[in-house]
């Protein structure tokens, strides 16, 4: 047998139930219910768009003795967790130094013949999300007009609270108004990703009519962990 193995079902004896976070003066305490008998965990961490074992880093259902080709998160970013650990801190605590939603599933585990088996339980009873507020992106458009040019100059700078991928924003530009949505003029994408601080955008030259504002490339997405002000 392999040291580790993923179980594709958890037996009702076994599975995690009532999972629940609450978030306090920027820590978040995770609890759960444990099964009679059970001694160890696993937890794992992710950003809600991002399923639990979503990737290459993956390990597949295969090497762990199976071939159904469904893949779980890596162990390397499985934190094992005892149940005397949780009975003396009432629960598992974590600082909470990121925006945005993070949810947390607990994975029950035995161990058998010297090996790992970990129940692949996906469900309610064994997944929590934590919801730590949203990093506000601050907008600011600066125009420029020449003396005789029939257009204008757009300076653009983005003021992030934290680090922020390129793919969440784009800019629109609109011709005798401000663009209200990401559909309602021409959408252009960030060259590049915003890190904290004042990110300096690269001058545009629009025409004297235009005027350009920022949104998020996916609402709902990107609207969980961060905020548009526009200044």
């Amino acid at each position: 047998m392999n040291e580790w193995q993923w179980i594709p079902e958890a037996p009702d004896e076994r599975r995690i139930t009532g999972a629940a976070c609450r978030v306090r003066e920027g820590s978040g305490l995770l609890t759960w219910n444990w099964p009679p008998g059970l001694t160890f965990v696993y937890l794992y961490g992710y950003a809600p768009d991002e399923a639990p074992g979503a990737g290459g880093e993956a390990d597949a259902y295969a090497s762990g003795g199976l071939a159904s080709g469904r893949t779980y998160p890596p162990r390397e970013k499985l934190k094992l967790y005892t149940r005397e650990e949780y009975k003396a801190k009432g629960g598992y605590s974590e600082r909470l130094d990121r925006y945005g939603a993070y949810a947390y599933r607990i994975y029950p585990a035995v161990k058998q013949d010297g090996a790992i088996l970990a129940y692949a339980q996906e469900d309610e009873g064994n997944t929590a999300l934590f919801s730590m507020g949203r990093a506000a992106i601050r907008c600011r458009v600066h125009y420029r007009t020449g003396w005789f040019g029939k257009g204008r100059t757009a300076r653009m700078t983005l003021s992030a609270e934290t680090a922020v991928p390129k793919e969440a924003l784009c800019y629109v530009k609109k011709s005798g108004g401000v663009p209200e949505h990401p559909g309602d003029g021409t959408a252009y994408p960030l060259l590049s990703d915003l890190h904290p601080g004042d990110n300096p955008l690269p001058e545009i030259d629009i025409g004297r009519d235009d005027r350009v504002r920022f949104f998020f490339t996916d609402g709902k997405t990107y609207g969980e962990r961060y905020e548009l002000v526009h200044l």
